[in-house]
């Protein structure tokens, strides 16, 4: 079977969770083309797939405000129409396994139904925030862990034919369509987005911007009207040099390195979702307990 996972990462969190999907469905001998959703919008000259000769199209990103980002419902909007219906499934990643995350693929799914695909499968995934306040490092390697682990279980379920949904959430739609503001509030912030003197102007914002929103005029800086808030001049930034706007107090800056720590940290916010993480840990070891007695 061919499988063509097409995706958007923010800082890189869904491009893990993408690339061992890519691994587990290789080592089962499928064919498998990833593409990252901004190369197919934006990158000149780039050869987009042939969508018509997939098996399965799926599709990856990171949850913005209980929704998908704006660049991926602008994809698949531009996706070509098919003849024939195809299986397609949903990949999403979020910093907390809260219920209201499930509304966020209801736009795209509403889209590739019209475009010709039949959404049969849906997993989503805990990582750490890149914004609102950093994870320790134990809880970033606890959520990879268990996302590692339980990734090869969801490609089972989804290679056997088994459908699998996100949760139903009571007036679920009209709460999506509600926090989509988003969208037109990234814009609006990202033209605030200032770079302070600790800037060395190693242009690295400018290059992995995805949708080319910043540029350098007349030696300065331009934050244009395109952003995402996918926060990824602002986290990978060397020199932590760039503001982001009315959302100063919330950035998180530095990646995460997914090692199981040396030294114990301090959990300023062990308190957050507390429940919501118990409940969401708890679900995976009971998936990843069933696969040992399987073994």
């Amino acid at each position: 079977m061919k499988v063509l996972i097409c995706y958007f990462s923010g800082t890189g969190n869904t491009r893990r969770v993408v690339n061992k999907y890519a691994e587990v469905l290789k080592q089962r001998n499928h064919e498998i083309e990833v593409h990252r959703i901004e190369d197919l919008l934006y990158k000149e000259g780039y050869e987009k797939p042939d969508y018509s000769s997939c098996d399965m199209l799926g599709i990856g990103y990171p949850v913005h405000a209980f929704n998908a980002p704006s660049i991926v419902i602008d994809f698949v909007r531009s996706l070509p129409k098919q003849t024939e219906k195809k299986r397609a499934f949903i990949l999403n990643t979020s910093g907390e396994p809260l219920k209201l995350n499930n509304i966020s693929s209801l736009k795209t799914r509403s889209i590739l139904k019209k475009r010709g695909y039949d959404v049969t499968n849906e997993y989503h995934y805990c990582m750490p925030y890149n914004i609102i306040f950093r994870h320790t490092d134990e809880m970033a390697y606890k959520m990879w862990n268990y996302a590692e682990g339980i990734i090869p279980l969801d490609c089972a379920q989804m290679l056997n034919g088994e459908k699998h949904k996100l949760g139903y959430v009571f007036m679920g739609r009209p709460m999506a369509w509600l926090f989509r503001i988003e969208h037109w509030g990234g814009r609006f912030n990202g033209k605030r987005y200032k770079v302070n003197d600790k800037c060395i102007n190693c242009q690295m914002c400018v290059k992995i911007c995805p949708t080319n929103n910043i540029k350098i005029e007349d030696g300065k800086f331009k934050f244009g009207k395109n952003c995402l808030m996918c926060m990824r001049c602002a986290h990978l930034c060397s020199q932590n040099a760039i503001k982001i706007g009315m959302f100063e107090k919330w950035k998180v800056n530095g990646p995460y390195h997914f090692q199981k720590p040396t030294k114990e940290e301090e959990n300023k916010h062990k308190r957050y979702c507390k429940k919501a993480y118990k409940r969401y840990f708890a679900e995976c070891e009971s998936r990843l307990g069933i696969l040992k007695e399987e073994k």
